[in-house]
């Protein structure tokens, strides 16, 4: 596996073998004048050295960052139709509503069955930007600047732990009597205490077991504008050292818009994070009582002011455009052995380590879950485990991290048969595989405790 930095000509190797894949990395193809002695006699012509069969797939930044935005918000789209349309959200009784005192988009990402479709959208959305993560990793690591590559790995760890740890986000269940089918409420005016106990409310009133359950769902969100935050950070940095031929205009607009961008993040996590740190909510203290600090009175004003509350996530989904078109790694596959290689890369390996990672995932549900054997409901009992809270919250960000490295084993797979049937594609195989992918994504739905089709 050879891999460098990519923009319109230059290509980054990815390197395959018959059992395993080679690595090689370098940062950019010998020209003509790199030919010539010192002395300026050119090297004697050597004879042709026969090619191997190579397979070479171009990735661009731009491409990812466009589907990123776009799975964002076609999943926002769907599920928004989906909670006006199939469930029983109303403004009087919405929880996060009732919470803040004004209308916040996760809404359409919280009732039933509307969270199934955002959970499976929201699903895609964190593969892509994992996906975008490692090639910047590649980008970076290619061109052999120590302190670079640790700052950079220790960036995209974080990021991606956080990406993970969103999905969370759908594991905190805030409507526990809401059918997954319907959207209908069974049990209008009840709710479920802390500790599985029923309780007799008005509808238009929040339980103190409502209110934890809406800050654990805020802290997820929190944690992953923090990791976006720091995240692009590391892209501008990234493209900046590089400056891709940008205009001094061109400059001056990317600084004035991540400066803008990076202000409406900072300024959302934070007055977030004093929201849920306030032990009432939000529509009952906001601008109405007086905070005992004032750097959290002076963040609250500056966030009313700017509005950032409404628009603070927005650049989050543009801050990936920066990368110019045409900048991203190329991959290029062999099966034999080439000079400057730097190892192995077998797909069946990173097949058995997915398999190994799920089983443990599962097994460890298995523990935590007292009552799977006497479960009646469930077909697969361990993996309706990962659903228990609090194993869930760790469960549920395991399991997909196995599904996006499956990814990986099964990309890497593809491939290697295609090498081996003389660079024709194995339909069949490329089919299987993407069966099996989808419906192993699919079982990252059983987070859902309504999910009971699972």
């Amino acid at each position: 596996f050879g891999a460098r930095p990519s923009r319109r000509g230059t290509s980054c190797n990815k390197d395959h073998l018959a059992g395993a894949m080679s690595l090689n990395c370098c940062s950019s193809a010998p020209n003509a004048r790199d030919m010539q002695r010192d002395g300026g006699e050119e090297e004697e012509p050597s004879q042709p050295v026969r090619e191997p069969e190579k397979i070479v797939v171009n990735l661009y930044f731009r491409h990812f960052a466009w589907a990123y935005t776009v799975a964002f918000f076609g999943t926002l789209l769907v599920s928004g139709i989906v909670t006006f349309t199939a469930t029983g959200y109303t403004p009087e009784t919405d929880k996060i509503t009732l919470f803040y005192g004004m209308f916040n988009p996760c809404i359409w990402f919280d009732h039933y069955p509307a969270k199934i479709y955002a959970t499976t959208g929201m699903g895609i959305f964190l593969l892509i930007g994992v996906m975008y993560s490692a090639m910047v990793f590649v980008y970076v690591y290619v061109e052999r600047r120590m302190l670079n590559v640790m700052w950079c790995g220790t960036v995209i760890c974080f990021t991606v732990f956080v990406d993970l740890v969103f999905v969370n986000v759908f594991t905190t269940n805030l409507y526990p009597t809401e059918d997954a089918i319907h959207g209908h409420r069974r049990l209008h005016g009840v709710h479920f205490g802390a500790n599985n106990t029923i309780s007799l409310m008005e509808e238009s009133e929040l339980s103190q077991a409502d209110i934890s359950v809406i800050k654990l769902h805020t802290a997820f969100y929190i944690l992953w504008v923090v990791g976006q935050l720091l995240s692009s950070f590391l892209i501008f940095n990234t493209a900046w050292e590089r400056r891709f031929d940008w205009t001094q205009k061109e400059k001056y607009w990317i600084v004035s818009a991540y400066v803008v961008g990076w202000y409406g993040m900072m300024m959302h996590a934070a007055a977030m994070l004093i929201i849920i740190m306030h032990p009432e909510p939000k529509v009952n203290w906001y601008f109405q009582k007086d905070l005992t600090s004032i750097l959290q009175h002076m963040l609250i004003y500056a966030d009313a002011k700017t509005f950032t509350s409404a628009w603070g996530w927005v650049p989050i989904m543009c801050y990936r455009l920066i990368m110019p078109s045409g900048s991203g790694v190329s991959l290029t596959f062999r099966l034999e052995r080439v000079e400057g290689d730097h190892g192995f890369v077998n797909p069946e390996h990173w097949m058995n380590r997915c398999l190994g990672a799920m089983a443990l995932t599962l097994a460890w549900g298995g523990i935590f879950d007292t009552d799977w054997a006497g479960d009646e409901h469930a077909a697969a009992k361990l993996l309706v485990a990962l659903r228990l809270k609090p194993y869930a919250y760790f469960g549920g960000p395991t399991f997909l991290a196995c599904v996006i490295v499956l990814f990986v084993a099964l990309s890497l797979q593809v491939v290697q048969r295609t090498l081996m049937n003389n660079n024709k594609v194995p339909k069949r195989f490329v089919g299987h595989a993407l069966a099996m992918f989808v419906l192993t994504f699919s079982m990252t739905l059983v987070i859902l405790e309504k999910a009971q089709f699972i």
